[in-house]
């Protein structure tokens, strides 16, 4: 692959790279922590993992790309613009304070979207975010912001 078509096509696995770094280099400016996270991780762990994760990852596609070249004018799969929107309804639905909801949406949809059709495995992703909650609660004592369905979990428990 020429250089400056790999720079090109490269590009937003750079971009991703870049963000990952500066949101990294962000988590040590953090002076404190509401007081419901302090029990639990340190103020920082938590973006440090996920910016760590957003990095490693873009560097085996990198490398991916490196050993497997797009074809020349391969266009954008259609799923990458489905997923958008996925994503941008996941965002509307965080908006309108429906936490759970939006997780239990971008975790099934995404797995919809990109093939999955096990009714069992899209059963299992659909309480994924459910359990995840529990745990957060039960184990770091992390409280998640209000919304109608969590609201039912923290009166239940």
């Amino acid at each position: 692959m020429q250089p400056s078509r790999l720079v090109r096509h490269s590009g937003p696995l750079l971009a991703a790279g870049l963000l990952a770094i500066l949101a990294f280099v962000q988590t040590y400016t953090f002076k404190s922590v509401p007081a419901i996270l302090a029990r639990g991780l340190q103020p920082a762990t938590f973006p440090r993992l996920v910016t760590g994760l957003i990095l490693i990852l873009a560097v085996i596609a990198f490398i991916h790309d490196l050993r497997r070249p797009p074809a020349p004018g391969e266009a954008l799969p259609k799923v990458l613009f489905s997923t958008t929107l996925l994503l941008v309804i996941f965002s509307a639905l965080l908006a309108s304070n429906l936490f759970l909801i939006a997780l239990i949406t971008v975790t099934v949809g995404t797995a919809l979207l990109w093939g999955e059709r096990r009714v069992l495995v899209l059963t299992a992703l659909a309480l994924s975010p459910v359990i995840a909650i529990v745990l957060f609660d039960i184990g770091l004592e992390v409280r998640f912001p209000r919304s109608p369905l969590l609201n039912l979990y923290y009166e239940w428990r």
